[in-house]
């Protein structure tokens, strides 16, 4: 066939004239050859080079992680200031002013103290320290720690309590804790509000109940963020907390707790045959209650435009060390904790102002998504940290999340039990703690010498009542002349 050749013979086997000279079959044979090796010992040293690159140069799945969530933590740089306009009859929130000066202050007083971790959730656990507990939990809370590199436990955290969020459950654990380690308090003169539906001012908190120093240890109790006036009465190694929800199911339970209807002769049945700009147009119930709850306790106006909106959002998530979630409760709780470097035991709480399961309405998809459109900037709030949540679990990791919140749970059981707790659901005459509303269950505990069970039980009023007398006693001891 014409062009045909034998497989066997090397390729252009013919004589050819090579720069004016003759080369013969078996010469041009061998030049071939010559040069066939000679690729291959220079490809192989290209791709063993290639390899060595790869192994030493590209980031693993975990370090591209790691690097991803550090750049989120990242504490310096700081959004510009933004000053939300607020309806007339509300204050103006001049909303978070940048935080460089009060990051230098702090970076000072953690360079003095040994030891101090840098924000964001510390790598290294801080273990149970309780022996009669399950081995197999004391495993998975140990388990990749070192000694040498334990966190030490912060006893200074602003918690900034959102309406229906869940916040009275983790206001308990702020409570009991500052109270077992005798930390100091901000707290109104009665009640549980400092500011709302005003802003925070410092002046809210009566000057019996402040430090001499006039700083306080832990903020939990209800008020309306003023990052100025906040500020001045905490410490500058405070580790700021707040919490978020689903913002269709936090409307409903704000609308049917705090019986909005009655305001508004609406039943929320309807909301979903409502033109919008009706629903956009009620009032804030009682001045503090209404759409966009969580960014109005937040310090912002309820009515913003997208790039104010964004720009809120970012402010927020450079100034919260943790926003944890509703709907993730104890994982945020694990989060939680390692954030503060505090025991399992830290954490454990019974459910506080929540409705029980069997009184709650079932939202249809048409009024949940309304709910939604009307809570428009809440949700773009929601689903920012909700994300951010997820990406902090898997930073953390999804197996050993798993296992400290199966050991969370099993601790809670445990304390359950040990405190001859029960729920009480409904109103009941005979309590002499009772929650806000015959919708939410009160708990009992047959051990009440245990001052832990106790407090573990008690409703928000009465808690706040018993870390207020104790203050106030303190702090009259302290200025009661020798």
């Amino acid at each position: 066939m014409d062009g045909a050749r034998d497989r066997n013979q090397p390729p252009f086997a013919a004589s050819v004239d090579l720069d004016g000279g003759h080369m013969s079959l078996q010469g041009l044979a061998h030049h071939a050859l010559y040069t066939r090796h000679l690729k291959t010992v220079v490809g192989g040293l290209v791709l063993v080079t290639l390899v060595m690159l790869v192994m030493y140069t590209t980031p693993t799945p975990t370090a591209l992680i790691l690097s991803a969530a550090n750049s989120l933590r990242d504490t310096g740089n700081f959004p510009k200031p933004y000053v939300s306009s607020g309806k007339a009859g509300y204050d103006v929130a001049a909303s978070l002013p940048l935080r460089q000066e009060k990051e230098k202050e702090k970076e000072k007083e953690k360079r003095k103290e040994e030891g101090q971790v840098e924000r964001g959730i510390p790598e290294k656990a801080f273990g149970l320290g309780s022996q009669d507990r399950e081995s197999w939990r004391s495993e998975v809370l140990m388990a990749g720690e070192s000694a040498e590199a334990q966190c030490r436990p912060q006893h200074h955290v602003m918690f900034l309590k959102t309406h229906k969020c869940a916040s009275s459950t983790v206001q308990n654990i702020f409570l009991r804790y500052g109270y077992t380690n005798n930390l100091t308090f901000a707290l109104p003169g009665a009640g549980n509000y400092l500011g709302n539906p005003g802003l925070f001012k410092a002046g809210l908190i009566p000057k019996s109940l402040l430090p001499p120093s006039g700083k306080v240890d832990i903020f939990a109790v209800h008020t309306r963020l003023n990052f100025k006036d906040h500020s001045s009465v905490l410490h500058n190694d405070t580790r700021w907390v707040t919490l978020v929800r689903d913002p269709a199911t936090l409307y409903e339970s704000l609308f049917n707790f705090f019986h909005l209807k009655n305001g508004y002769n609406l039943d929320l049945s309807s909301f979903s045959s409502q033109p919008m700009a009706r629903l956009m147009e009620l009032p804030r119930y009682g001045g503090k209650f209404g759409k966009n709850q969580m960014l109005f306790d937040l310090g912002y106006s309820d009515n913003m435009s997208v790039t104010q909106l964004r720009q809120a959002i970012e402010e927020l998530d450079g100034l919260f060390d943790l926003v944890m979630v509703a709907e993730r409760m104890d994982e945020s709780l694990v989060l939680l904790r390692h954030l503060l470097c505090w025991s399992l035991h830290d954490v454990v709480v019974f459910t506080k102002n929540a409705r029980r399961q069997e009184v709650k309405p079932t939202l249809d998809p048409q009024t949940r998504q309304t709910l939604r459109e009307l809570n428009s900037a809440d949700a773009l709030l929601y689903d920012h940290f909700m994300a951010k949540h997820r990406r902090a679990v898997l930073e953390f990791g999804v197996r050993r999340m798993a296992d400290e919140v199966s050991a969370l749970r099993s601790l809670r059981d445990e304390y359950f039990e040990d405190c001859g707790a029960r729920e009480v659901k409904g109103k009941d005459s005979t309590l002499k703690f009772k929650e806000y509303s015959g919708l939410v269950s009160s708990y009992v505990t047959s051990n009440n010498s245990d001052q832990n069970c106790l407090m573990l039980s008690l409703p928000e009023l009465p808690l706040v009542d018993t870390v207020r007398r104790k203050q106030l006693k303190v702090l009259e001891e302290m200025r009661a002349p020798s």
